[in-house]
């Protein structure tokens, strides 16, 4: 009976750790959804949705080892949708999609963990492949098949003038650029996936072979503030809308004073613009603002069902952010690929260990 009392105990402890670990997983990710898009976005790193998804992937994956609920994914991505949803308040409604999209494929991809590292892979490719994937597409429905066939028209008449060749240029240069696009997301899936499946087993081992021991954080003047965010620009505004203006009068103009365009591009490439403009006039003023209102409205009963939840969340901020100032301090030994491995397995092993005051 005492065997059966002590198992039951011990039982119990387990589980609670477990949850205890889980928490701590969403939190991190809650984390660089909320803050790690604004630090890409502040220094305008390129392929920032690299990045974002590499964590969420990694956090996915660490989240299924960890775990002996079969439903703790699809509950930790609900979760880092609230926290983002309060904390980042002007996110478009596209990357809560993604978020969601995220959560879901790994968890049909973890419902068996037997081939853990498999599907951390494959949650790491595809979650790359169909972020670079949604780019593509929502650029199609907005400009057009005529998009791309005006980018080979340019390229081939750009060839043709350096090469001084009368003949033209028989290639698809955006179909090469859409394949170095994806082949490049394609790539770091794979490398991100290889991560995600050793980095329990690198964590593990770090913790028995260094014997780290964090009681608590502790920083003052660290505190997470939530900046009062700017009025976003509109796709017209940013670089790549004023590129995409400039690119259509170009071709406008050429095709008024070489034959080579053709004399009805002039007017494919003014017919592409306006559809851009309409179709993202009615995404902005009809359709967002509509969904956005739903989704809020939804969000906002689940926030008010897990207000504990996520305040304890949001207010653990602070600390993880010094965790990770901290760990990146001591990867600085390290150079390159390793640097960037050791950086993210202390930062794992210190978030797991650290007792934070209020849970």
């Amino acid at each position: 009976m005492f065997v059966q009392e002590e198992t039951e105990l011990t039982k119990e402890r387990t589980d609670e750790l477990n949850r205890l670990v889980i928490w701590k997983l969403t939190a991190l990710w809650a984390f660089s959804e909320a803050a790690l898009g604004g630090v890409l976005h502040a220094f305008k790193v390129p392929f920032s949705g690299i990045f974002i998804g590499s964590a969420s992937a990694t956090l996915i994956s660490l989240i299924a080892y960890f775990s002996n609920s079969k439903t703790s994914i699809l509950k930790a991505t609900l979760m880092v949708v609230l926290v983002k949803a309060m904390v980042s308040p002007h996110t478009p409604l596209t990357a809560y999609f993604a978020v969601f999209l995220q959560g879901t494929m790994g968890q049909l991809l973890f419902l068996n963990k037997k081939f853990f590292r498999l599907s951390a892979m494959l949650l790491a490719v595809l979650t790359l492949l169909t972020s670079s994937m949604q780019k593509i597409i929502i650029l199609t429905v907005v400009f057009g098949k005529t998009l791309w066939e005006s980018i080979d028209l340019f390229v081939n008449f750009v060839a043709k003038k350096f090469l001084s060749s009368e003949n033209s240029i028989d290639f698809s240069f955006s179909y090469l650029i859409v394949g170095i696009y994806l082949g490049i997301h394609l790539l770091f899936g794979v490398f991100i996936g290889y991560i995600a499946g050793k980095l329990p087993y690198w964590i593990e081992d770090v913790i028995k072979t260094n014997g780290l021991e964090i009681k608590s954080f502790k920083e003052s003047g660290n505190n997470f503030v939530r900046k009062k965010k700017g009025k976003r620009k509109r796709w017209w505004q940013r670089p790549s809308g004023l590129l995409f203006f400039t690119f259509a009068a170009v071709m406008v103009i050429l095709s008024y004073f070489y034959p080579e365009f053709g004399k009805n591009k002039a007017y494919e490439i003014i017919i592409m613009t306006l559809r851009a403009i309409v179709i993202m006039i009615l995404w902005y003023t009809l359709l967002a603002p509509l969904l956005l209102k739903l989704f809020k409205r939804y969000v906002s009963k689940k926030q008010t069902v897990y207000s504990t939840e996520i305040n304890k969340i949001i207010s653990v901020f602070p600390h993880l952010r010094s965790i990770a100032v901290y760990s990146w301090k001591i990867s600085s030994s390290e150079k390159s690929l390793r640097k960037i491995k050791s950086f993210i397995i202390y930062l794992i092993a210190f978030i797991l260990l650290t007792e934070f005051d209020n849970r």
